[in-house]
This record gives C-alpha cells, structure tokens and sequence, in this order.
C-alpha cells in the first residue's frame, strides 16, 4: 500500500507538501499540486481519514435525519444526496429518530459529523437542534411548493364531480409550513365547493405520516359521519393506509371514494387501482439539501432552492356516482 513518503518521492517534494496539498491547507503552486495529485492518483494513495480530519476539522460525514425508515420517499431522497456528497468526498449516513424526543435529536452532537440534512422538515426538531452544528432541512433551504399541484387535483376532482374532499393531514395544521392545507383550502374556494372542517383530519404534535397513521385517520373521518367522496392524504404511505380502512368498511376504490396520496412512489403503481399522486420530486430534493449542505460547512454562500411538486391523475380517481 503507497504511503505519503511514496507520494512525496515520486512528485519530488517534501511530504509536508503532500499534506499541505491532501488537505488544501496552504497555497501551493498549480505545477507542484498537479505533480502530488498525479503520484496520488497512479499510485492509489488512500490518505488516512482519521488523520486528515484531525488536521482540516472536518470528517467528510454528515447525517440524514428522517422520521420512518420504511419510507421509499427518502430512500429516493438519500440517492440524490448521495450522488452530490460522493462527488464532493462525503459519506452519508441515514440515522432514524423520533421526532418527538428530544434527546434522540441533540445525541447527533457527540457522532463526529460535519452537519446534518433533516429530511422530516419538522419545526419541533429545528427547535430541539441547538448545538451549532450546520443543518439543512425542508420547509426553509428547500422547500417543496405544492400549490399548483393541489389546484390541478381539485380541478380534476370537481371536472369528475367531486364536491366534498377530506384531507388526512398527517403534520399537525398549528404549524406554518402546512402549505398543503392552505393550497387545499384556496383551491376548494376558488372552485366553489369549499372546505369542510369536519372533513379535515388533524394530527397530533408527532407528526406521524406513515401506513398506520393513514389507516387511523381514515377510521376518525369515518367516525364523523360525514359524506365525502374523495380523500387526500400527506404522502403515499398514509393513502395506502387510508385505503385498507376503506375496503374494511365495504367500500371500493374509486368507485366509491377516489383517493390520492403525495410523493409518486414507484412501488405503488402496482396496487390496483394505481394511486393518484403528487410527483415530489425526491432525488432532486435530495441533490440540492446535500448541496446547500455542504455550502454551509465550508461557509460558501447560502441559496434556498424551491420545488415545484406535480399532480399525476391515476386511476385510484374516479367519477361521482349520480346522487351523490
């Protein structure tokens, strides 16, 4: 295995300069830090990581936060923050935490990483993370705008019919970055038909969006007993939650009630009837956390990037029956 006393003996320099050059340290001539890179590369000299960092400060790792590991949403998010931190040297490890306790938050402090991507975007968890370490996190350096895409679902729901919607929130409406709500109450008015508060299925301050969630929500909208024809959910997970509900009380899909999730997960275009959706663009997401990520670790400047989510009418959406 080549050494740095290796690196050094073949670009003709001192190994300090090796170090200086590895470690972006000091200002070395463009001819000499070409020479040490090119003894690196046709030598396959590995630095030691541990070493290095001990010198720059810095591990080259940083963490990804999220609330369900089960997910497929931020295993498509981690691939786009992957792909970013691989060509810039990091290493990212994907830590689950419940986002209602705070010591499992602050614990990252003592993990030895360089900042830390919070997929869940949950104001609770920026609140707890007062350590100092650089953070990104949806809803404030990315943020996923769902506004068109709402408006296109509500269009498509009234053009089939629909005049009572049901939204099964997933986050709990008290907090601001509820965009979807909001969207969702706009686009109801701006249609004519109207939001109906008993048709909203609130959440509690964990913040649970995941198949069970979907499933207990669905049973609570039930218990309401009010008429609805379509139902809206968070994220895919939740609409699939929601639709086992469904089938338990006798119903079918769409031909009773339409439903239509958020995130466009791959692996449930195979459920029939193929949920209708909103692309959340998850590789992108990642891509651009990782990025501004990385810009706040090296002190660059700070830009905050917005998404544009799309809505994709599936069949899970159907027609009114006449009477309804």
């Amino acid at each position: 295995m080549a050494t740095r006393k290796d690196v050094a003996k073949q670009a003709g320099v001192s190994e300090a300069t090796v170090s200086y050059v590895i470690n972006n340290t000091k200002n070395i001539t463009p001819v000499v830090k070409k020479r040490v890179l090119d003894a690196v590369d046709n030598l396959g000299y590995r630095p030691n990581q541990v070493a290095r960092s001990l010198v720059t400060k810095q591990t080259k790792h940083v963490a990804m936060l999220v609330d369900n590991l089960m997910n497929p949403y931020y295993c498509e998010m981690l691939e786009g923050a992957q792909s970013v931190a691989s060509d810039n040297g990091y290493i990212v490890s994907v830590i689950s935490i419940d986002v209602s306790n705070e010591e499992s938050v602050l614990e990252l402090a003592s993990r030895g990483v360089d900042g830390v991507i919070l997929a869940i975007g949950t104001k609770s968890v920026d609140n707890y993370f007062k350590t100092g370490l650089p953070k990104v996190y949806m809803g404030k350096y990315v943020t996923m705008s769902y506004r068109k895409a709402i408006f296109e679902m509500v269009e498509c729901l009234v053009n089939k019919g629909h005049k009572k919607i049901a939204f099964l929130s997933g986050i709990p409406l008290s907090h601001l970055s509820h965009e979807r709500y909001y969207a969702l109450k706009d686009a109801c008015s701006a249609y004519g038909i109207g939001l109906d508060p008993d048709l909203v299925i609130d959440a509690n301050e964990k913040g649970k969006t995941d198949e069970k969630s979907g499933e207990e929500a669905m049973e609570e909208l039930f218990a309401r007993k009010k008429d609805f024809t379509a139902v809206y959910t968070v994220n895919d997970l939740m609409a699939v939650g929601a639709a086992k509900a469904i089938r338990r009380h006798g119903l079918k899909i769409p031909d009773d009630i339409s439903l239509i999730g958020c995130d466009n997960i791959k692996l449930f275009d195979t459920y029939n009837p193929r949920l209708a959706t909103m692309d959340a663009h998850a590789f992108e997401a990642g891509e651009y956390l990782m990025r501004l990520l990385i810009e706040k670790i090296t002190g660059q400047l700070k830009i905050s990037h917005e998404i544009q989510a799309d809505f994709i009418c599936k069949e899970s959406i159907g027609e009114v029956k006449t009477g309804v």
